[in-house]
C-alpha cells in the first residue's frame, strides 16, 4: 500500500515495483503479459459468477408449465 503524502511519482514507482515483483513471482516475461493474464482471470471469474446466476434462474423455471404461461400471456391486455 502507499503511504499518506506520497507523490504521484512515488506512487507510480511503488506500483511499478509491485507489478515487477508479481511478474517475477508468476514468471511472466513482461508486465503487459501479467496484466493481460490478470484481466483474463478477472473476466473469467465474472463470467463464471454470471453463469452460476443464470443456472440458478433456470433451475427456478423448471417447474413452470410453459404452455399455461403462454396462454395467460395471450389473455393479457398488454
Amino acid at each position: 500500500m502507499t503511504a499518506e503524502g506520497m507523490t504521484s511519482v512515488s506512487v507510480s514507482l511503488e506500483t511499478r515495483r509491485q507489478l515487477n515483483e508479481m511478474r517475477s513471482m508468476m514468471e511472466f516475461k513482461n508486465i503487459d503479459l501479467l496484466l493481460e493474464h490478470l484481466l483474463m482471470e478477472k473476466r473469467l471469474s465474472r463470467l463464471s459468477a454470471e453463469s452460476k446466476q443464470l443456472k440458478d434462474h433456470l433451475e427456478k423455471l423448471e417447474g413452470i408449465d410453459v404452455n399455461t404461461l403462454i396462454e395467460k400471456l395471450e389473455l393479457s391486455p398488454f
